[in-house]
């Protein structure tokens, strides 16, 4: 059995036989249009989900002031 190491790239799921190759692709504006579509991609992500996460303290926050209310409201 023989393993050998496969030159594949993610945005065209295209086999390269050589390293050059491979390289040489990566230079294409094909690949560097996908390279920056997904970089975006991925930011939108993280940027929903920190959205999302702001949203959920911002719902705590105001309901540890109501209770904070309510504790001072019962010691006056």
């Amino acid at each position: 059995m023989e393993i050998s190491r496969q030159l594949i790239c993610q945005c065209n799921q295209k086999l390269y036989k050589s390293a050059a190759t491979l390289k040489a692709h990566l230079k294409t504006q094909g690949h560097i249009f996908w390279e920056q579509s997904t970089a975006q991609k991925d930011l939108n992500v993280k940027i929903n989900r920190l959205e999302i996460e702001n949203s959920h303290l911002r719902r705590l926050n105001v309901i540890l002031l109501e209770r904070i209310g309510e504790i001072e409201g019962i010691k006056k």
